[in-house]
């Protein structure tokens, strides 16, 4: 754990798959009443709150997802990631991509995954985290296995775990109980759409 709180220290973006770590991992099918077919996903408010410490910490959020849809699109906009790459299956060029656009070096990166798709960028950064429900070969390649499973505060425990390693998460607590929080504003996000994931 002292080799995990460590890395934690130094890191400064937060990037992380979606499907397994922001939700439950299933895909939820309806069909409308015209006949289309419709997807629904769900996702857990702690992790939003995450998103928010994360602004008021300084530190950035991506998401790097293999499949597209609207909702999570909408859900990264609403919660304020910088960088959403959707339809992804190969990660390590929107990876490349952050590094290059934030100047950061990859020990300065958390990425959150829990798939084999994930294991190139899980062994690339800093601070590797997945879920308990996660592939075995993908537990056994990370520096941090959270408690909570994916899509029931997840990320939330692995942004808490950071901002504790940094400092950082006691100040803005006790901003919190005295009715004082200004967190940060949200940023811009930049969506790059790739052709290759699964829609």
């Amino acid at each position: 754990m002292q080799n995990a709180q460590q890395r934690a220290q130094k890191i400064k973006a937060i990037l992380t798959d979606v499907d397994g770590i922001l939700t439950d991992g299933k895909v939820n099918f309806f069909v409308t009443q015209d006949g289309r077919i419709e997807e629904f996903k769900s996702f857990n408010t702690q992790d939003g709150i995450a998103l928010m410490l994360c602004h008021c910490a300084g530190l950035l959020c991506g998401i790097i997802t293999g499949r597209r849809h609207p909702t999570t699109v909408e859900r990264a906009k609403n919660l304020g990631f910088k960088y959403m790459y959707q339809g992804f299956l190969t990660k390590m060029g929107p990876l490349e991509d952050v590094l290059k656009k934030e100047g950061l070096t990859p020990e300065e990166v958390c990425y959150i995954g829990d798939d084999i798709t994930d294991l190139p960028l899980l062994l690339k950064v800093g601070f590797a985290a997945t879920v308990p429900n996660a592939l075995d070969i993908v537990k056994e390649n990370v520096h941090y296995v959270t408690k909570r499973v994916g899509g029931d505060g997840a990320f939330r425990e692995i942004i808490d775990f950071i901002l504790n390693a940094q400092g950082k998460l006691g100040p803005i607590l006790e901003q919190i109980k005295a009715s004082s929080w200004v967190h940060g504003p949200k940023p811009e996000m930049q969506i790059v759409t790739s052709q290759e994931g699964i829609k």
